[in-house]
């Protein structure tokens, strides 16, 4: 560990170094998908997330060198972790600190589980968690596809689709996403004020929430997310769900053939997305849309249930 390196609490005035830490550590800076510090500052001001008690910045004299950031879910009694350090930075100890840091947050919060997410190819990052007595729990593979005259899959009759309204539908998507993957793993369920406030968090296109509706009722949703530049080309899918009640109808081809042909007509050429290996059903269907791997990534998990 570098003797000037130190890791102190979020706050509001780190919103610049924050923003361009995590563009950084992405890859995203100096390209489309490049956040500002206008979408941080919303994205972090979530009640659920608590910045200030949540995040945390490592420093190395006066360079913001790693961060970590934990999301507390108790109505599932479960903390996800995102733990990075800048490559400079790396194999100095900064990330078993920041890892230490997270998991005496979870002790306050007294969760019985903690989830973090690596590439499989990160075999530091594997390794620190392995060391940290963390286990592989879920392999997640993130998708691709081009989008060059995708086209929607017709509809059954008797279903149409709709885009999301602010301020009508909070309460709707919040019950439909609940019924969706309730009992799937790693799912906590939402509560209307949550769902609320990520659908005021927009650095997206306006209205990239598609609804599925069987006459007057809503049985499956489509989220998407699109950067708001009129000459961005990539398009993503960050939730899919039909309601138990409407399955093994082929709404799930539809609808999600209609977020990327929504997606396409605003201008995306790629859409990507992720889903989770084990769910044979989802992986079948992006597979046979015309999807392809782009990379895995490994769920850890450290159960801390006493």
């Amino acid at each position: 560990m570098p003797e000037n390196a130190s890791i102190r609490n979020f706050t509001w005035a780190d919103i610049p170094a924050w923003t361009a830490l995590i563009n950084e550590l992405s890859g995203a800076s100096g390209t489309e998908e490049e956040l500002d510090t206008d979408f941080k500052h919303l994205f972090l001001s979530q009640p659920s997330l608590g910045a200030e008690d949540n995040c945390y910045i490592a420093e190395v004299g006066d360079v913001v060198a790693g961060m970590a950031r934990i999301s507390h879910e108790p109505s599932i009694s479960r903390v996800v972790a995102e733990v990075a350090v800048l490559p400079a930075h790396r194999r100095r100890g900064l990330g078993r600190q920041l890892l230490d840091t997270a998991i005496a947050r979870v002790g306050e919060l007294q969760a019985s589980v903690l989830h973090i997410q690596v590439p499989v190819l990160s075999r530091g990052g594997r390794f620190l968690l392995e060391d940290s007595d963390f286990s592989a729990a879920r392999r997640y593979w993130r998708l691709a596809t081009a989008v060059d005259g995708v086209g929607a899959t017709p509809l059954p009759s008797g279903y149409s689709i709709r885009h999301f309204e602010l301020d009508r539908d909070e309460q709707t998507l919040t019950d439909l996403q609940n019924a969706a993957f309730t009992g799937s793993w790693g799912f906590a369920p939402n509560t209307v004020e949550e769902i609320s406030a990520r659908v005021r968090v927009r650095p997206w296109e306006s209205d990239g929430i598609l609804l599925l509706q069987s006459g007057q009722e809503v049985c499956g949703y489509n989220w998407t997310q699109r950067p708001k530049q009129s000459d961005a080309s990539t398009g993503y899918i960050g939730m899919t769900g039909v309601h138990p009640d409407y399955r093994g109808k082929g709404l799930g081809r539809a609808i999600v053939s209609a977020g990327m042909a929504h997606l396409e007509s605003k201008g995306a050429k790629t859409v990507k997305l992720e889903v989770d290996q084990s769910n044979k059903p989802a992986r079948e269907l992006y597979l046979s849309l015309g999807f392809d791997l782009l990379e895995e990534h490994v769920w850890y998990e450290l159960n801390l249930a006493h």
